[in-house]
């Protein structure tokens, strides 16, 4: 299996969100996802990928934790207790996002694991905690939030629920699709998974696998009611093939043993037509390759009834419910990428493996030819089902279709014309920039040929002929040069706002403002989707003869009593406001010394975002708008979408990218402004 570095994510002290709202309107199907896990630093690597990937696209997630958090090296805290709350935050950095789950009642710690190579019976008592979690899903007791109240208690939350190891990537929307296809209803007793038939001989009963254990509603209820009545008694002893609390980390035994005994409910097992098991208990590229004859009837295979894939290999299913043994978070990372991101996309991507034979993966698979025909197979099924699901799903999977004829794209792009810039220049030609209505570089007039020389444009009398792509505006009356960059002689050399000004006016003097209904400015280190502006435009009823500022809105600028801003990173406009802003430019003059960013004027300086957003509130009352999806998530990421995908409001605190924002929805409830929305507008940071 493909070997990775993880690096663990530090923690922050912040003030953490409020829970969000369950969404109502959407009652088919909905799952809860229950992680049991442990809040010590060297684990939260994987809470940060949980949320990137998997995470977001359960109905619900909660993490469930012991009432002890830390580690040997920043300390142990109780979190049961107000000081050592208090204490984790100051003196670790360790604070609990609004997600997590404290189970104050349980008994047995976990965190003398670490103190031995030796693993102390009291360190595995996943059992437990799994049983706590449970209750405490419909009954809200025996746990806490930092919040305070969790809104989201009680079996009519969701439809289905699921134990899910962290380590486990797991696929939420496939399980709507397995229910359907067996016409199930959450009103019955299911209770399903990978099952696994070695502990019939001593325990009675087969099992679900703990790396996914799914319950319907119904099961969910069962499950509690026998948790709360079964006996405490044996509270320090291992599992003695009855329901009861117990010193133990068989969970997975004892959670048969009670739904067993107690309501009669037999493990599921989760396989197709063909016997192919829709959840990996091993890394896929591992287990791809077994085969039941060589390998002969150990735990595993004991008792499963045969199929002929367990000796051909390929026994995974193509609709998978999950795939377990992700240790490392870049694996689950990767396994994003082949899934739902740039490999289920085929867009470009550096950080793919490269292969001689330029088939793209998020890794050099073990077993590679065969995990990326399997993956190749999971990705058209998916595919498949998402177009079946298109006309009757209250959310949109299938790509849209640009909006054509009435919302052209202008996309202007500040550049500067040197030899070490050109490979940017013919990248965004050759990629996002054809799919734009009308595309133009902006340059300063100084310039600098394939010999090294400066060449200022506006000097007819230096004999030089140069000849400028047909794309390629020169700006001609900028009058601070960007050149000394390169010898440090001026203090302040990111003159970017008198460009950006300039720009815009040109645009309107030479009647392009008339030539498209929208407009971006947008940095040459961005990606962006002209397509999907377009639908945004349309989804949100935007005219382009009303004003519009919009994009990835910042609020930080409001400490100083300065107007929010839109980052440059992506800067749209309506033709209107297009319009409206030259006319303000046209009455500027030049500045030479003036370096303030208070007053809608030139200026000396590269703040660019926060003088645009001061012209356009102060001459046109337009305030910027922010760039979300239905869901408020963020649509325009202004870092690489690698590194946003891992921001965490809760854990980084509140920096200049969240300062200022809001938490939740103030409708739903939801937390809004994380990253990313399923059709994005532009990712920056290349």
């Amino acid at each position: 299996t493909t070997t990775t570095t993880t690096t663990t994510t530090s923690t922050t002290t912040s003030e953490a969100p409020q829970l969000a709202q369950p969404n109502t309107t959407i009652e088919k199907n909905r799952l809860y996802c229950m992680v049991p896990y442990i809040w010590s630093p060297r684990f939260l690597h994987s809470y940060h990928a949980i949320h990137a990937t998997w995470g977001k696209r359960c109905h619900i997630i909660r993490f469930f934790i012991d009432p002890i958090i830390g580690d040997s090296q920043v300390g142990y805290y109780n979190m049961t207790l107000a000081s050592d709350t208090l204490a984790a935050a100051k003196n670790a950095n360790l604070t609990l996002p609004n997600d997590v789950v404290v189970l104050h009642d349980m008994q047995r710690p976990w965190h003398s694991c670490e103190e031995s190579d030796d693993e102390d019976k009291t360190c595995r008592n996943i059992w437990e905690k799994i049983w706590r979690a449970w209750v405490y899903v419909v009954t809200g007791k025996g746990g806490s939030t930092p919040a305070g109240s969790d809104v989201m208690v009680g079996a009519n939350i969701s439809e289905w629920f699921v134990k899910v190891d962290a380590d486990t990537f797991l696929f939420p929307e496939n399980l709507s699709r397995y229910v359907k296809a067996r016409n199930w209803s959450y009103n019955d007793h299911h209770y399903f998974g990978h099952v696994l038939h070695h502990r019939v001989k001593d325990r009675g009963v087969p099992i679900v696998a703990g790396a996914a254990v799914f319950f319907s509603r119904a099961t969910l209820l069962a499950a509690a009611d026998s948790f709360q009545k079964m006996p405490m008694e044996n509270g320090n002893e291992e599992d003695d093939g009855t329901c009861g609390d117990a010193f133990t980390s068989t969970e997975e035994v004892v959670t048969a043993i009670c739904l067993k005994e107690h309501s009669n409910i037999i493990a599921e097992p989760t396989i197709d037509s063909q016997g192919r098991e829709e959840i990996s208990l091993i890394e896929v590229d591992d287990i791809i390759v077994y085969n039941r004859t060589a390998m002969g009837e150990w735990w595993y295979w004991e008792g499963k009834k045969r199929f002929p894939c367990h000796d051909t290999g390929d026994c995974l299913s193509d609709l998978p419910l999950a795939f377990h043994g992700y240790k490392d978070s870049k694996l689950l990372l990767g396994l994003e990428k082949e899934f739902y991101g740039s490999v289920m996309k085929g867009e470009k991507d550096d950080s793919l493996a490269k292969r001689n034979d330029n088939k793209l993966a998020a890794f050099n698979w073990l077993n590679f030819d065969r995990t990326y025909n399997y993956f190749e197979r999971v990705r058209a099924a998916m595919r498949v089902a998402a177009k079946e699901e298109e006309s009757g799903s209250n959310i949109e999977i299938a790509k849209k279709l640009p909006v054509q004829g009435k919302n052209r794209l202008y996309c202007m792009v500040p550049f500067i014309l040197a030899p070490k810039s050109m490979p940017s220049y013919e990248a965004i030609r050759n990629s996002w920039g054809k799919h734009c209505d009308t595309l133009k570089f902006f340059v300063d007039p100084i310039v600098k040929d394939d010999e090294g020389r400066f060449i200022d444009l506006r000097r007819s009398q230096n004999g030089t002929k140069m000849t400028l792509p047909k794309d390629v505006v020169v700006v001609y009356h900028i009058h601070r040069p960007w050149h000394t960059c390169e010898s440090k002689k001026e203090g302040n050399c990111r003159n970017i706002w008198e460009k950006v000004w300039r720009s815009w006016l040109w645009i309107d003097d030479n009647g392009e403002s008339d030539s498209s209904e929208w407009f971006v400015k947008i940095d040459a280190d961005s990606y962006l989707f002209p397509e999907n502006v377009k639908n945004y435009v349309v989804d949100n009823n935007m005219s382009p003869d009303d004003h519009h500022y919009f994009g990835h809105k910042l609020r930080h600028t409001e400490d100083r009593n300065l107007p929010p801003i839109v980052a440059g990173s992506a800067v749209f406009f309506s033709r209107a406001t297009v319009k409206g802003a030259a006319a303000i430019f046209r009455e500027f003059k030049y500045e030479e010394q003036n370096m303030s960013v208070r007053k809608c004027m030139d200026a000396h300086t590269s703040s660019e975002e926060t003088l645009t957003a001061l012209c356009l509130k102060q001459h046109l009352g337009i305030d910027a708008a922010h760039a979300l999806d239905d869901l408020g998530d963020e649509l325009i990421a202004v870092s690489p979408i690698e590194d946003s995908l891992l921001w965490n409001r809760t854990v980084d605190g509140e920096w200049w990218y969240w300062k200022n924002k809001p938490k939740t929805d103030p409708t739903t409830g939801r937390e809004v402004h994380n990253c990313c929305g399923d059709f994005p507008i532009a990712f920056h940071g290349y």
